[in-house]
Order: structure tokens, then C-alpha cells, then sequence
């Protein structure tokens, strides 16, 4: 999936637990967090793909418990949100060799083919999973307009 798909995920995600600005904002910030990571990490040699450490349902599930239980990480709650948004939208377009990739380190990982990226993003933007995340893009963008309507007429009080 694209940023701009794991960003409207994120919008959305926040759209639906009512959150502030503030929250919104780390929602967004959690929704980069998994690739940030780990195509970091990838990039430099690090790991054989760029789905593995923070892209693994065993980390999302870690993430949960401590913004749960750890009272220090409360105020850090609403990045989880984002971040599981991520992960959950990049199983969902996954080719299903790869999805063992979200499994890490339990299962064995596939690594990253190396194909011309623009090849790939063509192939993929016309896929079921391509058109799937270009109706979320368009449905985050929905989202931020209306914010955005109701941010100007609450701003400008009652219209008459």
C-alpha cells in the first residue's frame, strides 16, 4: 500500500473514534511508524524485506498491551490506531506469498522481490488491491473535507 493509503486509513481510523486534532495528528504519525522501520531497515541491509519487525501482527499486539497497561504510555494511545491501520490495510493488499511476512518472527520470510519499482506500482494500481486502496484514499479525503466544512461553520457560528 501506498502513503497515501496508510494516511487515509489513519484519517479514517480517527474520523471513527471521534478524535481531536491532536489525536488525529498521532494517529497520522502511527500510520508511518511500520515503514519508517522497517524499510529502513531493509534499505540498509538490515532485514531481506521491508515487512518485518514493526510490520509483524506480534508487534501490533505489543504495541496494544503497552499503550493499554504502561500508564507512562497512555498519552501515546491514539498512535496505535494509525499503526494498526497500517499493518491491517498492508495484509489486506498483500500478494498471498508474502503474507507470511506479517508473521515475523514466527513463520519463515519472503524475501522482497527485486522488480522495477514503477513496474510494480503500475501492475499493482491496477489490481483489485490497487483500486481497493484508491476508494480508501478517496473516502480519507471525504473524511478531511468534512472535517474541514465543520471546522469552518463551527468557526463562524451559527449561519443565518
Amino acid at each position: 500500500m501506498t502513503p497515501a493509503g496508510h494516511l487515509a486509513a489513519a484519517v479514517i481510523a480517527s474520523d471513527y473514534l471521534d478524535y481531536d486534532r491532536r489525536a488525529t495528528a498521532l494517529c497520522l504519525a502511527g500510520a508511518v511508524v511500520p515503514d519508517l522501520v522497517d524499510k529502513t531497515a531493509w534499505r540498509l541491509g538490515l532485514a531481506e524485506t521491508g515487512h518485518t519487525l514493526a510490520h509483524s501482527v506480534f508487534t501490533v499486539a505489543a504495541v496494544a498491551v503497552i499503550v493499554t497497561a504502561v500508564d507512562a504510555a497512555r498519552p501515546l494511545r491514539p498512535v496505535f490506531p494509525g499503526y494498526a491501520a497500517h499493518v491491517v490495510a498492508d495484509v489486506g493488499v498483500a500478494y498471498p506469498r508474502f503474507v507470511v511476512n506479517y508473521a515475523w518472527p514466527v513463520l519463515e520470510q519472503q524475501p522482497t522481490p527485486d522488480v522495477s519499482p514503477v513496474g510494480y506500482w503500475v501492475r499493482y494500481a491496477v489490481s483489485a488491491p490497487g483500486v481497493a486502496e484508491a476508494a480508501i484514499v478517496v473516502a480519507g479525503i471525504g473524511v478531511v473535507a468534512r472535517r474541514r466544512i465543520g471546522d469552518s461553520d463551527d468557526e463562524d457560528g451559527p449561519q443565518g
